[in-house]
């Protein structure tokens, strides 16, 4: 089943629809493909602004305007953020669209490696305050998750600007102005859309009953055990996914310092969140 996500590499809620995406990939055990079209959360920040601002234009005003709408995603989703202002905008860069381009020169180079690269270039982006709008940064972060140097680059700088319109022109012709927006299409060739942030158990819904329920489901147990299995299983995760999967954070957090105390997970803190990776 391949399920179509309309989103942004910057855009807050589908930076926050990450942790559901996560708990739908572990829920049926991977069965479940998603392809993300990157529909351009704005061309120019300015069109945030409201009137009586514009005059006050300037490189700590766009960057103000973009932390402003992830700490109001974080808010609701709690994936974590960066504490502090990224350094991305000016009124000469003004524009995000060059990280979503990254993402296409990603999506051109390897499919399967895609949303691996997605999901890095967001943490770049709102979490570790990298400067994802230069081509360098790109670039490594495309070594880091296994994507072919040389081929990378060559989609970047000849092929990914025109797929990216392709992208924008599919999501307007859906009328996606927010983000993010769920597409399958059924044997029949009809379209079943979901609009907006999903929460799990919608979108668990919305795949029983566009697949007549013919994926197994993992039965969730929560148990040191399962959660030391779902950290294996993704090397990384944030608190917020460990929640996100087995809902008792009270008892959640108890298992997980005993984990930490037992020397079989590290804990980190990052941004406004936390981490846990295993002990090699």
């Amino acid at each position: 089943m391949i399920i179509k996500i309309y989103s942004d590499a910057v855009c807050p809620w589908s930076y926050g629809e990450e942790k559901v995406l996560r708990a739908i990939d572990y829920i049926y055990y991977g069965k479940i493909k998603f392809r993300n079209i990157m529909g351009g959360l704005f061309s120019d920040y300015r069109d945030l602004l409201p009137i009586n601002m514009k005059d006050q234009d300037s490189e700590e005003m766009a960057n103000k305007i973009l932390y402003e709408m992830w700490l109001t995603g974080y808010n609701f989703h709690n994936m974590p953020i960066n504490k502090e202002y990224p350094k991305l905008l000016s009124p000469i860069k003004d524009s995000i669209y060059p990280i979503d381009i990254a993402f296409v020169a990603a999506r051109l180079t390897n499919e399967e490696l895609a949303n691996k690269y997605l999901r890095a270039l967001r943490e770049a982006t709102i979490l570790e305050g990298r400067n994802t709008m230069k081509s360098d940064v790109q670039i490594e972060i495309a070594k880091e998750v296994g994507l072919d140097e040389k081929e990378y680059i060559n989609n970047l700088e000849n092929f990914a600007r025109d797929e990216f319109l392709e992208d924008r022109m599919d999501s307007f012709d859906h009328r996606f102005t927010l983000f993010p927006n769920f597409v399958y299409i059924n044997k029949e060739g009809k379209e079943k859309i979901l609009k907006g942030y999903q929460k799990l158990e919608d979108l668990i819904e919305f795949i029983d009953e566009n697949s007549n329920n013919s994926f197994k489901k993992r039965e969730i147990k929560l148990s040191e055990l399962e959660i030391l299995e779902f950290i294996k299983e993704y090397k990384k995760v944030f608190d917020a996914e460990i929640y996100q999967i087995f809902k008792d954070k009270k008892k959640v957090n108890e298992i997980l310092e005993d984990l930490v105390k037992s020397k079989k997970i590290e804990k980190n803190l990052i941004g406004t969140g936390i981490e846990f990776k295993i002990i090699k």
